[in-house]
């Protein structure tokens, strides 16, 4: 049916504090003007969950992990929960739930706490539970900042974590926070970025650090370095590795390779690193022997990485060696993999995860819709009869024939296809 009139939407504007007055027209047009003046309570985060969508599945997409220190257990995040799995694999528990994303878990150097990133207090902030996921502890306060890749001091004192303040023009940094709280302190703030690669021109100013990781010495951060912000299509190389001294403040450059360097795993008895790179348009994962410098495909392809995106959960998942250093546990198509290190050789760790996803209230409205004649704004290819007295078009991706100049369009056929150019 027709509406009888025209429904005009104003937004008032205040001229010297008073607000526009409703006005109606004479003839049947409603002009109906919003008092946008007026302040109202809205509802605060986080949401209540008022639907569940519950499933099982076996795989999942980009699962940071780690392992615990005794070798036992893996923990993941798999849509915004994390779980944890004996490292042969099996049925996964559940060990935080509900509506807040929670991801990026790393154990304590002792395996009685883990680190992850929540949103559980409205905006994504840095925690801490035990391993069982009791006992929940925040770490950072803010409401505007976002995290990436959180790690333990290796005297799990401390956090180390890459710390966004401003998501539509800032850097991340890398950042110090005490395990049960505080102001933080920013290693990298100065890096004047020397030596760095990323964007020339276009991109916002500073340097980006990401992935932090520790290695044999606690002296040193290991992490992903990046000139610009984010970009599409860019010129490589984007990333390379650099540590962070944590003594002297000294940035060294670790990495000079053409499809960048990212996402560092050290073993740790000191004598091996992992890193993703990108080759022939795929990422893979180089094996660095740290005593001689050589280097080897650990598995290549693995999975897309994230250089031409805002990298918000690192550049690739979290992965880690095994306690023994003889194994990385890493996830990619979507599976979790056990890859013995040097060989390369990698099994499957099998894992089967009961999904409990809650969500808000549906957001639905109801909306009038006119179901009479549609004025057609457009016609296109138009071509004229052999004999001038009629004219075929298409409109709307359907085919019209009409009789030139005042005859009815008609339909051509009953197909359900684009059709178009007759």
């Amino acid at each position: 049916m027709r509406a009888s009139g025209i429904s005009l939407l104003l937004c008032s504007l205040a001229l010297g504090g008073t607000p526009i007055e409703p006005i109606v027209a004479q003839d049947s047009t409603k002009v109906v003007v919003v008092d946008t003046t007026t302040k109202y309570k809205s509802d605060s985060l986080p949401l209540k969950p008022e639907r569940t969508f519950r499933f099982d599945t076996d795989e999942g997409t980009w699962i940071s992990l780690d392992v615990s220190p005794d070798g036992k257990t893996i923990v993941f995040e798999l849509l915004g929960d994390l779980y944890t799995i004996p490292v042969s694999g099996g049925e996964a528990r559940r060990i935080t739930r509900g509506l807040p994303f929670d991801s990026q878990p790393r154990y304590s150097p002792d395996g009685k706490r883990i680190v992850f990133l929540s949103d559980r207090d409205g905006a994504e902030n840095v925690w801490t539970c035990d391993a069982d996921g009791s006992k929940l502890e925040q770490v950072t306060r803010g409401k505007t900042a976002l995290y990436a890749s959180p790690v333990w001091t290796p005297d799990g004192d401390y956090v180390v974590v890459s710390r966004l303040d401003d998501p539509l023009g800032a850097n991340y940094q890398l950042w110090i926070f005490h395990k049960d709280g505080g102001t933080g302190l920013s290693l990298t703030k100065a890096d004047s970025g020397q030596n760095s690669v990323g964007r020339d021109g276009g991109g916002r100013p500073g340097i980006d650090a990401l992935g932090p990781a520790f290695g044999y010495d606690p002296r040193y951060v290991w992490y992903a370095r990046h000139r610009g912000g984010f970009g599409y299509n860019l010129t490589f190389p984007q990333w390379q590795l650099a540590t962070f001294d944590r003594e002297t403040g000294k940035i060294v450059v670790q990495s000079d390779i053409y499809g960048s360097s990212m996402r560092p795993v050290l073993s740790r008895d000191g004598k091996w690193m992992v890193y993703a790179t990108r080759f022939d348009g795929e990422t893979g994962l180089r094996l660095r022997d740290l005593a001689t410098g050589s280097e080897r495909w650990l598995r290549y392809p693995v999975q897309r990485d994230e250089q031409e995106s805002r990298f918000t959960r690192d550049l690739m998942p979290g992965s880690a060696f095994t306690p023994d250093n003889k194994a990385l546990i890493t996830s990619y198509a979507g599976k979790i993999w056990r890859v013995e290190v040097p060989s390369g050789s990698a099994a499957q760790i099998p894992f089967k995860a009961r999904v409990d996803q809650e969500a808000g209230s549906l957001v639905k409205f109801s909306y009038p819709v006119d179901t009479g004649d549609v004025m057609v704004r457009q016609i296109r290819n138009p071509v004229s009869s052999p004999d001038g007295k009629r004219i075929a078009f298409s409109a709307l991706d359907r085919l019209y024939v009409m009789d030139w100049p005042k005859g009815a369009p008609r339909r051509l056929t009953r197909d359900s296809v684009h059709e178009q150019v007759p």
